[in-house]
Formats: structure tokens, C-alpha cells, sequence
């Protein structure tokens, strides 16, 4: 190993390996917060909407995930001297892209989000999604699947879910 690296560079090898474990600690904290917080809300909801927390907490965790090692990441490398501003605009650009090659599944995320949160609904309702009726068999953040009733299952991306008719259970008056 070449020891006149290590010297040279021993304040940004610190400085790096600061920063990456800054990273780790600050992961597991706001994981372990977010744990508790949805470990208290969970114990005051139902089963359905207890499915549905989790959704959105794993949702959160990884866009929260995502945005830490990316910050962590171009700090290390600002650190080691490369210019992150270039990195930036590549980055910008490149979610720009992404957003106009991935509308629909843009779409599909944010119209999921807003059934699970807003509990529109859920598994084992029986619903009228525009032409297709049937008992929900799953609700993710992308698509919701309907079992009709000759057992046929039906995939609906959540972008397309606009008029919902939910139907009361047979034993409710």
C-alpha cells in the first residue's frame, strides 16, 4: 500500500470516512424514529390501515434513504476535489428526463400514495373501478388487482383509477 497517499491525504480520508459514518448513523436513526413513531400510530389502527402505514413508512424510508447517501456521496467527492456543481446539472437533467420518460409511472405512485393514504380503498372491499368490478385482492403504490367474479384477476394501474363505487359489505345495513 502506498503510505505517501495515506499521508498526503490523511485529512480527507478522515474527512471521507466522517462523512460515511455520519451517513450510517443518521440512517439509522431517522429508520429507528420513524420505527417508533409508526410503532405508536399502529397500535390505534385497524388491520386494514395498519398495511397501509406500512406501505407508506417502507415508501418513506426509501426516498429518505435515497436523498441521505446522495447527499453523503457528493459531499465525499466535493471532498476528494471533484466539481459535484456539473454532477448537479447532470443530475437535474437526468430527473428531468426520467420524469418525462416515466410519466405514467410517476402518475401510477402518486395516485397510489393518495388511495393508501387517504384509505379510498382497501383490501377485500368490493368495488366498481370504471368498467371492471370485483373484490380487491392488493393495493400497491403502483396498481390495484380486482378479483371479479369468475375469478378472473385484473390489474388496474392506480393512474387510470378515477370513479370508484365501493360497495357496503353484504352484513352492514
Amino acid at each position: 500500500m502506498n503510505t505517501g497517499f495515506m499521508v498526503e491525504n490523511a485529512s480527507k480520508i478522515a474527512i471521507s470516512l466522517g462523512i460515511i459514518l455520519a451517513t450510517f448513523i443518521v440512517r439509522f436513526v431517522i429508520k429507528n424514529a420513524l420505527k417508533i413513531v409508526f410503532a405508536k400510530v399502529s397500535g390505534r389502527l385497524s388491520e386494514r390501515r395498519l398495511a397501509k402505514t406500512k406501505t407508506i413508512r417502507s415508501l418513506l424510508l426509501n426516498v429518505i434513504n435515497f436523498a441521505i447517501l446522495l447527499i453523503a456521496t457528493l459531499m465525499v467527492l466535493g471532498q476528494w476535489g471533484v466539481n459535484i456543481g456539473p454532477l448537479l446539472a447532470g443530475l437535474g437533467v437526468l430527473g428531468v428526463g426520467l420524469s418525462f420518460g416515466s410519466q405514467s409511472m410517476v402518475k401510477d405512485f402518486i395516485s397510489g400514495f393518495f388511495i393508501i393514504l387517504e384509505d379510498v380503498f382497501g383490501v377485500g372491499d368490493t368495488v366498481k373501478i370504471g368498467a371492471f368490478e370485483g373484490k380487491v385482492t392488493k393495493v400497491t403504490i403502483r396498481s390495484t388487482v380486482l378479483k371479479d367474479a369468475s375469478g378472473n384477476r385484473i390489474y388496474i394501474p392506480n393512474s387510470k383509477i378515477d370513479i370508484v363505487t365501493r360497495f357496503k359489505p353484504k352484513n352492514t345495513k
